[in-house]
């Protein structure tokens, strides 16, 4: 049954919504179980109020722990190219001695379709990438629609990634020349960006980018994309809840295909950009885009590293504490990061 099937009186859908019949042979078993006993019966986002869902705590159930860190500590950023509010970032630094040069650093962007999330989502990913691969990791809590619509979270991005480059890599002994970047969904797209936005201006070099279930396409939908049409009834991103996100960042269509909204649509010179590990859902409506950005990467000679999580719908790396598909995504990223930082025989 789908979630336009699930009507009551007032002709709005409401729980519980059980699995699909085109998903329910198709989805992870360990999904599945958690999804049937913890996520069944709760309303789905895009079908109330956005403060219900910004007051509910938790964006993604199903995380496991914080790894363990030397410090966390916020800071409120000025701006140096945009107007606005100042940025809060969250820099996570690890144990152990620092390196001579300093610090590498990882900026890292949350998921929540621009529409969700806050300095908090996402942290057990940024202390593992922290801990594990002995960086500093600096996550930004970005501005959100629909009260701040594109392009506010990437004027938001771009100015962490100056402030690190800038007083961040004094105040927190930063190896800039060892930069990478990340993000979820949202974030995904956020780190995409940033990484074509210096590729174009020639500065910043960043050496990675981890991309976990990436939005790269604004203009895909169920007509023209593979995967929206056969997922659009999965669990945790439904082609409706998609399009509801879409809608409130980008609620001008003739941006939705802007290369700083879709960066699969970039034109610009692909050779230029980092290296990238990422990590698709099977059962996600996002997968072709994220296949064919790394895709257009490769084809330009440019390493990309694309992890197809079997049975997966779209939030598998936020529920590390309950899937291994999660726990796997996250040990990627943590790998690639060290491995680049840390490169053996250099």
């Amino acid at each position: 049954m789908s979630v336009e099937q699930t009507l009551n009186s007032g002709e709005h859908p409401v729980p519980p919504y059980p699995l699909h019949e085109s998903i329910v042979n198709r989805i992870d078993s360990q999904y599945a179980t958690f999804y049937n006993k913890h996520i069944y019966n709760n309303q789905q986002v895009h079908l109330q109020p956005i403060e219900a869902s910004r007051a509910s705590g938790t964006l993604i159930p199903g995380a496991g722990p914080l790894a363990p860190v030397a410090k966390a500590e916020d800071y409120f950023i000025s701006r140096a190219e945009t107007s606005g509010p100042r940025v809060r970032v969250r820099a996570f630094t690890p144990h152990g001695e620092k390196p001579e040069g300093g610090w590498p650093v990882c900026v890292y962007f949350h998921g929540g379709g621009w529409v969700l999330g806050t300095i908090d989502t996402e942290n057990v990913i940024a202390t593992n990438l922290c801990a594990r691969s002995k960086c500093v990791v600096v996550a930004v809590d970005y501005r959100l629609a629909p009260e701040n619509p594109f392009p506010a979270a990437v004027d938001d991005s771009w100015e962490s990634v100056l402030w690190v480059l800038g007083e961040g890599k004094k105040v927190l002994d930063l190896d800039t020349t060892k930069l990478a970047t990340g993000g979820s969904s949202a974030g995904g797209n956020l780190a995409a960006i940033m990484c074509q936005r210096a590729a174009a201006f020639g500065s910043p070099k960043f050496s990675l980018q981890l991309l976990s279930v990436p939005v790269t396409d604004n203009t895909a939908d169920t007509t023209n994309s593979v995967s929206w049409k056969e997922n659009q009834h999965t669990p945790a991103l439904p082609a409706p809840k998609m399009m509801w996100y879409r809608n409130h960042y980008l609620p001008n269509q003739s941006d939705w295909s802007h290369p700083e909204a879709s960066p699969l649509l970039w034109q610009g010179d692909w050779s230029k950009l980092p290296r990238a590990v990422i990590v698709v859902g099977e059962l996600d409506v996002l997968r072709d885009e994220g296949q064919q950005f790394g895709e257009k990467l490769r084809n330009a000679g440019v390493t990309a590293d694309v992890h197809l999580m079997k049975g997966q719908p779209h939030p598998f790396i936020a529920m590390d504490g309950v899937l291994d598909a999660g726990r796997d995504a996250i040990t990627y990223f943590c790998d690639a990061l060290r491995e680049t930082m840390y490169p053996v025989g250099i």
